[in-house]
């Protein structure tokens, strides 16, 4: 598989996961107007449980299940491709069942565990058939990727979210008469019915291509070659999702430690029942939502930039894996610094244009921002030292910086800051694990990064863009007094002048960044 075949994937990828992202925010705009702060808080707190139920069960085995699908194609074993998504197939529908009824009859005891209101039963309950579907969708989109095939894994994606945002909003309204919970529950139902559409869509996929596909690998492969057995294929299943897998339960902790710990402290705080949940549901139905848009570039960065540093690394041309690994970097830099700025200047602003001009929660994305750098070069990072092979490392690193947020948030939990202190939490922990990235790959590839060009010229130009903003919305709000005009308004002349500066600067080189820009 080529280069420049997996960065079209990723590209085709990362289109599909900024349009589901969006759809998100859709999908959390009317809820939030339906249910408000409170119900936003009752239906965000099971979420963290979910994708660590996730994350030990399903979340690595599309990669493990493509890996070993491309390597039987590689050598004309067709026969055994068909046997590795089998097996995987019924491997992963047992593995979903199983967690879906975890989490449906563990319901009770998740909420008496970690003190959650009792209305939250409805939200667990309504992801409780999630874990199923995804489990059926995670084996397709790993078949289909060992074919080199993203456009099925991509449209699905759409869909899910899609009949998420329908079904989710659509029960939310009729349920809320029947109490913030009920409702909370029928907007959570949404994910299962959108994984539920997105398998379907996958089904058809598969039953489209299935032929084409075999006929196609029967002219140059081979189906009379001999076939592992079921116990080997699991096992290397196994294995090979094993450090993603991790990744992904210790990446879920992160947000687990605050359903845990926020509600709590605050109740200890003096905050009731009610005005801890309003505040956990600002957190995670407006910022954290916020900031995961400009982290779609970085993981689709980090997608990127694996195949490309393993190809230069295996042939040993160290000199090019410095070159990629310095590039891959500067872009991160020169995209989520700017998205950062633009979050935390513009942060109540941004709140009131999409959930309206009374709506609280700029105050925690304002600081929550900045978040957005340290986690995008964290992940495309991680994906450097996923292309030298060093796939614990950053598993290592993660877990430390699991350790220093809970200790951060545990304490500044309990002083004034209240909820803010979960975020400085959060963002010292990923800052942390971000520096360890660099470091392990300084060590590895003795990497050296242009200060200027890296650096510098993003800062002065995000500076310009930031006085740009402030300039604009002042003038416009002077004449016209109308917040949302002036929000967009700003968006668009700071989006220009970054641009500008950054041109000017010599911050932007077309020529030398063309291995991204294919």
């Amino acid at each position: 598989m080529s280069s420049k075949k997996l960065i079209k994937g990723a590209f085709i990828l990362a289109i599909a996961g900024l349009m589901a992202k969006f759809l998100g925010i859709f999908f959390k705009i009317p809820l939030q107007r339906l249910i408000h702060d409170e119900g936003m808080g009752i239906f965000g707190l099971p979420y963290p449980v979910y994708t660590l139920l996730l994350a030990v069960s399903i979340i690595g085995f599309p990669a493990a299940i493509s890996k070993l699908i491309s390597e039987k194609l590689a050598v004309g074993n067709i026969k055994g491709a068909r046997k590795v998504f089998k097996i995987s197939f019924l491997l992963l529908f047992f593995t979903g069942l199983t967690t879906s009824i975890m989490l449906y009859k563990g319901a009770p005891i998740i909420i008496k565990v970690l003190d959650w209101p009792e209305e939250t039963y409805y939200a667990i309950i309504g992801l409780s058939f999630a874990p199923f579907f995804v489990s059926i969708m995670s084996a397709f989109r790993g078949y289909f990727q060992g074919f080199q095939l993203m456009t099925p894994t991509a449209i699905s994606q759409i869909i899910e979210q899609m009949g998420r945002v329908t079904v989710g909003v659509g029960l939310a309204y009729f349920l809320v008469k029947k109490g913030t919970g009920v409702a909370a529950g029928g907007a959570s139902f949404g994910a299962t019915a959108g994984a539920f559409l997105g398998a379907i869509v996958l089904c058809i996929y598969y039953l489209k291509y299935r032929r084409t596909l075999n006929v196609c690998n029967y002219q140059k492969g081979q189906w009379f070659m001999e076939v592992d057995s079921t116990w080997v294929i699991v096992k290397r299943v196994v294995w090979l999702a094993l450090p993603i897998t991790v990744g992904a339960i210790l990446a879920s902790v992160m947000g687990l430690i605050d359903s845990i710990i926020v509600h709590s402290s605050l109740l200890d705080n003096g905050y009731t029942v009610e005005g801890a949940t309003i505040l956990y549901g600002r957190l995670t139905g407006k910022a954290v939502t916020l900031m995961n848009v400009p982290l779609t570039f970085s993981m689709a960065m980090a997608a990127s930039i694996v195949p490309a540093i393993s190809e230069s690394f295996s042939k040993k041309r160290l000199q090019e894996v410095r070159e990629k690994a310095a590039m891959g970097i500067r872009i991160t830099i020169i995209i989520a610094l700017p998205a950062a700025v633009g979050l935390s200047i513009l942060s109540h602003q941004i709140i009131h244009l999409l959930w309206g001009p009374t709506e609280m929660g700029g105050e925690i994305l304002k600081i929550l921002a900045l978040n957005v750098l340290f986690i995008s070069l964290a992940q495309t990072m991680t994906g450097i030292l996923q292309g030298l092979s060093r796939v614990f490392t950053p598993v290592g690193n993660l877990l430390i910086g699991v350790v220093v947020k809970w200790g951060i948030s545990t304490y500044l939990l309990a002083t004034h800051l209240n909820i803010i202190g979960t975020v400085i939490g959060t963002i010292v922990g990923y800052f942390i694990i971000m520096t360890l990235n660099y470091l392990a790959i300084k060590r590895r590839i003795g990497l050296k990064l242009r200060i200027m060009d890296t650096i510098v010229k993003p800062i002065v130009s995000s500076a310009i863009m930031a006085a740009m903003v402030i300039a604009t919305f002042r003038i416009v709000m002077n004449h016209l007094n109308i917040e949302a005009v002036a929000t967009m308004i700003s968006i668009f002349v700071g989006m220009g002048f970054y641009l500008l500066a950054l041109f000017l600067l010599g911050g932007i080189n077309l020529k030398e960044d063309r291995f991204f820009l294919k």
